[in-house]
């Protein structure tokens, strides 16, 4: 099966070229599922939700949609308090939920918040307790949020997401082998091994779909998930035509109970 991800639309500074791009390898390589890993607005505002949304039901396929930061109300402090991802929920509630294709679980995890007390609130928090929820669901569970746990390295944007590390242990001690993620806007593609043999999982951050760029060019990534191996391939959304690169490339063993890494 074929997924295509994306992430950081940021509606209200999208790339209407990368936007146009999207759509055309989107249509050109139909995949079987559509992955939005969060900040689909920039400000939170309901005229970028209207546009997101309606840019997103164009494709007539399964679509999973997690909420990023930048989805909560910058200029309503106190729905950013008591009620932040209620514009986001209003408008994808339907789109929330796992999705289960050709017998795999995709499902996704806020690891954003509207507030919280440290410098940076745009930085990442993971419920412990709800990732062990999900990862206990099944072994052939794929999970899709906005923040890396633990940030990529070679990207200009460094992360922190709370509680990353204790989240980084359970997914390598987890059977989850494959991590969806954004928000640095540089796709990346990370082997995250832990102490013990078996002990991993893949960590794959997409780039953006807007004007907010920092070391890459707009982009969206192509994921091949096969019973022996899943490729990663990065497509470029600029207007350059470059084609396409492969970012990572790993020999799996999928059965009816469980996708694991095997080289």
């Amino acid at each position: 099966m074929k997924v295509v991800q994306v992430s950081d639309i940021h509606f209200g500074v999208e790339d209407l070229v990368a936007l146009k791009e999207a759509e055309t390898v989107i249509e050109r390589e139909a995949p079987d599922a559509l992955l939005v890993c969060g900040d689909v607005t920039q400000r939170g505002k309901r005229i970028e939700f209207d546009a997101a949304r309606r840019w997103i039901d164009q494709f007539a396929l399964p679509r999973l949609v997690v909420a990023g930061n930048h989805d909560t109300p910058l200029l309503n402090i106190t729905k950013r308090v008591t009620a932040p991802f209620e514009r986001f929920e209003r408008h994808f509630r339907d789109l929330m939920q796992p999705l289960d294709l050709f017998g795999l679980r995709f499902a996704g995890l806020n690891t954003a918040r509207g507030w919280q007390a440290r410098r940076n609130w745009a930085e990442g928090s993971v419920n412990l307790n709800r990732l062990e929820e999900i990862t206990s669901h099944t072994s052939r569970t794929i999970l899709v949020c906005h923040h890396p746990f633990v940030s990529p390295p070679h990207t200009p944007l460094r992360t922190r997401t709370r509680r990353g590390l204790a989240a980084d242990k359970i997914l390598k001690q987890s059977s989850v082998q494959l991590l969806l993620c954004g928000h640095v806007h540089s796709p990346t593609c990370e082997r995250r091994e832990g102490e013990n043999e078996g002990d991993e999982y893949i960590s794959v951050t997409a780039g953006t779909l807007s004007r907010r760029l920092r070391q890459a060019p707009p982009s969206l990534n192509l994921i091949d998930i096969r019973n022996d191996a899943v490729s990663i391939d990065v497509f470029p959304v600029d207007g350059s035509g470059d084609p396409p690169e492969r970012i990572g490339d790993f020999a799996v063993h999928v059965t009816s109970d469980s996708v694991r890494i095997t080289g």
